[in-house]
Parts: structure tokens; C-alpha cells; sequence
């Protein structure tokens, strides 16, 4: 797998805790995607973004403060991660910082990427204050020839980093590719410590990201693109989301924009329950968001090698509990196992599929006209026509019922509507919007009253 667009030339920062490779990667990006937290250890996983200078484009990833002598499994997996992103990266930019000079870590750092052979920029970042730039520095030590003065979070010389990227990837830098497909964007979206980080390190069969039986590892939302029978595919991994009940911590406040985020840019959303513990408040929120939102919908029932379930009863469970996310395409799975992973993955494409059909005109009328004929009472004793149902867009597919008295077309009627539509036609896995008009007078008519 070699970056986001296939060959792509890939820039990894790297660095020990707190020196601003977080701030580095938004401000080179171009937006706040990775978490930025005065406090270390906030970035965990690789964090992936594009981007573009002047025709140029490269892959950017930021990963964890290494910490080789912290003694935790967490300090563990945010090395390894680290050591993959180095393995995988074309050119590294090393981020110390002018404030507090070499480190001891920082010589620890040095000399791990220095082993791995690739071309090196030197990042000293912090350089808030002008007068910095004029005193001695030791960074020189280092032996990189390379160095480059900036402050990310003023955005001081962001452009000079660029231009010494672009320049020293050379040959490896692309041109941004205009007619490249799109990939379809599916969100892994759950409660925290459901399974999602091992439903994407089981579809991807690799350790990309960590997986830690902590609640609340993931924070960052994680981009992954691959390539399955032939179709790209961005995977976003999310931080589990919480029901809001009162202020948390800053972390916690942007680990839950990022989801809201990620649920509304995805193409669709992969929802993992614990299949252990059902459908609990939280999951309810989150199927609420994607509702607001109308994306198209996965649920997977996960870890169901724990427990003893069936589909059929996950089916039930949704349509008593969560009515509104019936049209959700449901499946039974195991991260651990792989069981259905494919699956899952295979129903997200479907579901956006569904969402693309444009219903003929001629399958509307004749929808109206049954639907007419089962329901006269309806336009009977209250006086309303129904002059025709329309289609005016897909993603999600929306329809509209023109008629003379919009304030009469009660609900039911409209759900039944819809029920009738999705048992014609597979909307299975996409929501289906009917909006109910008034009929404008025909114009020409009205000057001839006149």
C-alpha cells in the first residue's frame, strides 16, 4: 500500500512529544484535522492528509511523540506506528523545538531515522519571536544540512517547509491528478471500545492502526486508502462518540467534532454495536446524527462470536429501538475472527449504490395511481389531489408529492409512501427523503382569469 493516491510521494512527520508536529501537519494541510493538546501523547495513530503546492502534490502524515523509555503498551504502539510511517515515508521532516534546544530524546529520535536511510529536513519549530532566528543555535549538531526556522502556529515560513519538500523529493513529487476516480468514503463510526480499529486492521490484514482495549484510543480520525476488487475505498477511523452530557475535556471535545465531522463528509457510515450489549443510549445518538445528516447506513452487529444472536433479532432490536434506521443494510460480525468483514465493506458499496437510482417517471405515475386507488378516502373525504410524485435528486434519492393541499397529507401517508417506494425498488442501505408541495397555478391560466 503506498500512500493515499496509489504512488503518491509520502512526507512523515516525526519527533518526541510536544513539539508541535500536530501543529505542523494542520498548518502545511491546510485545516485543523490532526488534535492539537499542550498536553503529550495526544497524537496516537498515523494521521494521513494531501497537499497541495503549486501543481504539486504529496501525502503528509503525522504521527505520535516517540517516547522510547515510557514502559507503557501505548507508548509501544505509537513507536511501532512511528517506525512504520518512517518505513513507508520518501522524505521525514524531524520537529524539535527552538525553545528548549536538543534533548537527549531528540538525539534519540535522531538516530533512529538516520538508520532508516532517508532524505531528512530539519523542522525547529516555535520560532515565535523574530529575534530567535539571530541567536546561536546548536541544531547544526545534528548534521543535517537541511534546517528550517518556522512557527506553525503563526504559520511563520509554512511556505519555505513546502518549497524544501517539493525540492527534495525531486522526481518523486506528482502532478495532482484531475481525472483520478474517487473513492468512495466510508466512516467507521461506534461507541468507544466496540471493535472499530480491529475491523479496519482485519479488512486491511495489517496493524495500521492501534488497537488497545482502553476506551478512548483512537482520538484522531484516521484516513485509509486501499484498494478491494478493483474499487478504492477511504476508510476514516473514528474516536468513539459519547452522548453529550456536560464540558469534558479539551481532547475529548475535539475527538467528538471529529466524528461529526468525519459523519458528515463520509459517503457512508459503518455503525458497530457491541452485540454483547445491544443497542444502548449512545448508539442511539449516533444513528440520530447519521439520520440528520442522511448518509447512507451499515450497522454491524460486532463481536457476535460472543454471544448467541441472529440477524433476524438485530432487525427487530433496530426496528423497535430505532425505527427511523430501518433502512439501514444490517450484518452480523466478528473483527477478531473476520467473520463478514468483507461483507460489511461490500454492503457499504451496495448502500451507496441503491442511493444513486433515478426512478423513471413512468414508475412514479403508476406508483400514484396505486397508491390512489388503495387510499380513497383519502382524497375522498378531505378534498386532496394527488397531481404527481417526481424524483429530484439521488444521494439521497428525494422525492416530491405535488398536490393541491399540502396541510392535509398527513405522515403516515407519507411513510406509507415510502414503504411502497423501497418495496419496488432496492433502497436498501439509503435513506429516502419525501418532501410534500403545494402545486403552483399555471400562469397562463391565471391571465386569462384576469
Amino acid at each position: 500500500m503506498k500512500g493515499l493516491m496509489g504512488a503518491t510521494a509520502i512526507v512523515a512527520i516525526v519527533g518526541r512529544p510536544n513539539v508541535g508536529k500536530s501543529s505542523l501537519f494542520n498548518r502545511l494541510v491546510g485545516r485543523r484535522q490532526a488534535i492539537v493538546e499542550a498536553t503529550s501523547g495526544v497524537t496516537r495513530d498515523r494521521v494521513h492528509g494531501m497537499v497541495q503546492w503549486g501543481r504539486h502534490e504529496f501525502e503528509l502524515v503525522d504521527t505520535g511523540g516517540l517516547h522510547f523509555s515510557a514502559g507503557t503498551t501505548l507508548s509501544a504502539a505509537i513507536v511501532t506506528q512511528a517506525k512504520k510511517a518512517i518505513d513507508e515515508a520518501d522524505l521525514l521532516l524531524f520537529v524539535v523545538d527552538i525553545q528548549t534546544g536538543i534533548t537527549s530524546l531528540d538525539r534519540e529520535v535522531m538516530e533512529l531515522i538516520r538508520k532508516a536511510g532517508k532524505k531528512i529536513i530539519l523542522v525547529v519549530n516555535k520560532a515565535d519571536n523574530p529575534e530567535m532566528l539571530n541567536a546561536p543555535h546548536e541544531f547544526h549538531e545534528l548534521g543535517l544540512s537541511d534546517i528550517q526556522f518556522v512557527s506553525a502556529s503563526h504559520g511563520f515560513n509554512s511556505d519555505g517547509v513546502l518549497d524544501a519538500i517539493v525540492e527534495a523529493l525531486g522526481p518523486k513529487i506528482t502532478l495532482i491528478d484531475q481525472a483520478g476516480e474517487k473513492a468512495l468514503r466510508i466512516a467507521v463510526i461506534g461507541r468507544p471500545n466496540v471493535g472499530k480499529s480491529s475491523f479496519i486492521n482485519k479488512l486491511l490484514q495489517e496493524q495500521r492502526v492501534i488497537v488497545d482495549n482502553i476506551p478512548g484510543t483512537t482520538r484522531d480520525t484516521v484516513d485509509i486508502s486501499f484498494t478491494f476488487e478493483n474499487t478504492k475505498y477511504t476508510l476514516v477511523d473514528t474516536a468513539g462518540i459519547r452522548r453529550k452530557k456536560k464540558p469534558h475535556e479539551d481532547i475529548d471535545f475535539f475527538s467528538r467534532t471529529r466524528t461529526l465531522d468525519a459523519i458528515q463528509h463520509a459517503d457512508v457510515c459503518i455503525v458497530l454495536i457491541d452485540a454483547q450489549q445491544g443497542i444502548r443510549r449512545d448508539d442511539l445518538h449516533i444513528f440520530s446524527l447519521i439520520n440528520e445528516h442522511q448518509k447512507c447506513c451499515v450497522i454491524g452487529f460486532n463481536k457476535c462470536d460472543l454471544v448467541k444472536i441472529t440477524i433476524r433479532e438485530c432487525l427487530r432490536a433496530i426496528a423497535e429501538q430505532a425505527s427511523f434506521m430501518e433502512y439501514a443494510a444490517c450484518v452480523l460480525c466478528s473483527a477478531t475472527l473476520g467473520k463478514n468483514i468483507h461483507l460489511a465493506l461490500q454492503l457499504a458499496q451496495q448502500s451507496w449504490n441503491n442511493g444513486q437510482q433515478k426512478i423513471k417517471q413512468k414508475k412514479l405515475s403508476e406508483l400514484v395511481q396505486e397508491v390512489v386507488a388503495r387510499n380513497p378516502v383519502l382524497c375522498a373525504q378531505s378534498g386532496v389531489k394527488i397531481h404527481y410524485l417526481t424524483q429530484v435528486k439521488v444521494q439521497p434519492p428525494t422525492f416530491v408529492i405535488i398536490v393541491n393541499r399540502p396541510e392535509l397529507i398527513k405522515k403516515h401517508f407519507v411513510r406509507f409512501l415510502e414503504k411502497e417506494l423501497r418495496r419496488r425498488h432496492d433502497f436498501q442501505g439509503s435513506p429516502v427523503v419525501l418532501l410534500v408541495k403545494k402545486k403552483q397555478r399555471d400562469k397562463k391560466k391565471i391571465q386569462k382569469e384576469e
